[in-house]
């Protein structure tokens, strides 16, 4: 009986102990929640993620980066509520949820499932719908990643445009940034490598990015932006001389010959004799540029010193020479320059002028014969011969001159002139007249050469051809009146009095003074049986000589034939006023008065 009784009391302890904790926990556990809830905040603490298996903790606030393709778990969600009660994650576009039931590759929750993009989601953790805080999880594609698949696009536009969206949005991976700008430069795109390369410069004035940047401003001939480059590479490296020679040939391109020569004398400063050549070179052509021909001279003498069988050096100081009229070194030196370069005709052709116009023709001749000898069909050199020959007063030589240029051009017009001339003024008519009629034909309205023509013909006894000139002549220059004299000669003498009359009355239009033309178309009118027109001609003739009494006694006669006896009567008349003793004038007028008519001019 007593050990019933201990069992019970011990049963009884054990309840009455399991009660009180029970209590105890119960009431510990509500003071708890009491407590949380109405003395600490909501908030969160960290989420634990496993990440390719790997554990990471992200703190609320904070940032973490995936790769497209990590497979992700979402392990914890520290919270300061209780068992997480009522606590859910939300992300815009993006199922975080899903992660925490099961892993999961990341890129199979993005938007289409583009892995390759940049992606930034805000992960919200939420009680209720009360945010008790956030982190940002950055998704995107490495750099190697993208590189990998540039590299596999074979269309150039293509990977362009793939490259230069990893840059979008990674601008500053230095890896994806030297990518683009290589294919920028690949594909001549020069102006985007600029701008990249700009970009980088103003971040850090790299010595090889501005050795870079210079050379796209090479290809892009932006003179202004290859200045300011080779102005920073000499800022950082002074003694870089070839940067300096550089920033004085582009002042030299862009026209800029002061700048040009400020560059150009500090580089000889700043260079051993021995390497100044190309320097002094260079000077002496913006010197010349800049019209300081002294200054010029003087740099192309200290060139010479250093390199003497330098032909241009020569050339050089013989134009200068020649500027500043000091004929006979500009002579000199070309002469040297010919002399170092014996395959140089035009060198020697310009030597020959220069002699030529100086007055020196047989060493002219000399130079000439040479290019001729090398060269025989050279125009400039045998026009420059002809007139070598011509100041010698050569003319057999000049006319073989002539000759050998007309073989080489037979439409030349001048040299055909000058050949008929030749001929002409030497009295060979009949070989001058071949050229000047050829060069009648492509200029015919020449008057010396019709004039020319004219004259041979005479001379040479062929009147027809000379009748022919004439007409051409006057056509040319009807105030030519000689020239109507022969026409005159030759159509009477052919009896062509019809023909002669439009081309007296067209003599008269010209020359209304010339009364020799008017009595050769009285002449004309008279021998065509035209004695009307002939009487008009006759009585403007007297008006200009009204004491002619030959002209008065055709008149007379005339009149009378056409029965016009009163102006018969008054012409006869006229003659005895002007000499009473007129033997057949008085007849004339007594006959005519005792037929009842008596002058105009009767009392």
């Amino acid at each position: 009986m007593p050990r019933k009784s201990t069992k019970k009391q011990a049963r009884r302890r054990l309840t009455f102990w399991v009660t009180i904790l029970f209590v105890i926990g119960a009431l510990a556990a509500g003071w708890w929640l009491w407590r949380h809830k109405f003395t600490h905040s909501d908030r969160l603490n960290f989420i634990s993620i496993s990440v390719n298996h790997e554990v990471r903790k992200i703190l609320s606030g904070e940032t973490l980066a995936f790769h497209p393709n990590d497979r992700v778990k979402i392990l914890e969600l520290s919270t300061s509520i209780p068992f997480n009660l009522n606590v859910r994650l939300s992300a815009e576009g993006f199922d975080v949820n899903a992660l925490r039931y099961e892993e999961l590759t990341i890129s199979d929750l993005l938007p289409q499932r583009e892995a390759f993009d940049r992606y930034q989601f805000l992960v919200r953790v939420k009680h209720y719908n009360r945010e008790i805080g956030d982190v940002t999880w950055v998704i995107q594609p490495y750099a190697e990643d993208w590189l990998d698949k540039a590299n596999r696009v074979i269309n150039s536009d293509l990977r362009l445009a793939v490259l230069e969206r990893a840059h979008s949005l990674s601008p500053e991976d230095s890896r994806l940034s030297r990518r683009l700008l290589d294919e920028y430069i690949t594909l001549k795109k020069w102006e985007k490598a600029a701008v990249m390369l700009e970009g980088m410069v103003a971040k850090k004035e790299a010595y090889e990015t501005l050795r870079e940047l210079l050379k796209v401003y090479g290809e892009m001939k932006d003179t202004r932006g290859i200045v300011l480059i080779l102005k920073k590479l000499i800022r950082l490296k002074p003694g870089d001389l070839e940067a300096r020679r550089a920033l004085a040939e582009t002042f030299e391109a862009a026209g800029d010959w002061n700048g040009a020569i400020l560059e150009h004398e500090d580089l000889l400063k700043r260079m051993d004799e021995g390497d100044r050549l190309p320097v002094y070179r260079s000077l002496g052509y913006l010197y010349t540029k800049t019209g300081k021909f002294e200054k010029a001279i003087s740099c192309y003498l200290d060139a010479a010193k250093l390199d003497q069988k330098d032909a241009n050096l020569h050339y050089n100081l013989s134009y200068l020479y020649e500027k500043i009229n000091q004929k006979e070194k500009a002579n000199f030196y070309l002469d040297n320059a010919i002399t170092l370069k014996s395959g140089d005709l035009e060198g020697r052709l310009k030597l020959a002028q220069d002699l030529l116009e100086g007055g020196n023709f047989k060493k002219a001749g000399e130079y000439l014969s040479v290019v001729l000898d090398k060269k025989p069909d050279s125009r400039k050199a045998l026009t420059l011969m002809a007139k070598v020959k011509e100041k010698q007063g050569d003319k057999k030589g000049l006319k073989t001159i002539y000759k050998k240029i007309l073989s080489i051009d037979p439409k030349d017009d001048t040299v055909i002139y000058n050949l008929g001339a030749l001929h002409y003024e030497e009295g060979s008519l009949k070989d001058a007249l071949p050229y000047f009629k050829k060069y009648l034909k492509s200029h015919p309205k020449d008057m010396a050469v019709h004039g020319i023509l004219f004259d041979i013909y005479k001379r040479e006894g062929n009147p027809s051809a000379a009748f022919e000139e004439a007409i051409a002549l006057i056509e040319l220059k009807p105030k030519e009146s000689d020239i109507f004299y022969f026409i005159f000669d030759y159509l009477k003498q052919n009896g062509e009095y019809e023909r002669m009359i439009p081309l007296m009355q067209e003599g008269l239009k010209a020359n209304p003074k010339e009364t020799a033309l008017r009595e050769y178309l009285v002449l004309a009118y008279l021998k065509t049986g035209k004695d009307d027109q002939a009487m008009a001609q006759m009585e403007v003739l007297l008006r200009e000589k009204p004491k002619d009494i030959d002209l008065l006694s055709h008149l007379a006669k005339l009149k009378e034939k056409n029965n016009d006896i009163a102006g018969a009567a008054n012409a006869y008349k006229r003659i005895l006023d002007i000499s009473p003793e007129h033997h057949e004038a008085s007849e004339a007028y007594l006959r005519l008065r005792l037929r009842g008519v008596g002058g105009s001019n009767d009392e």
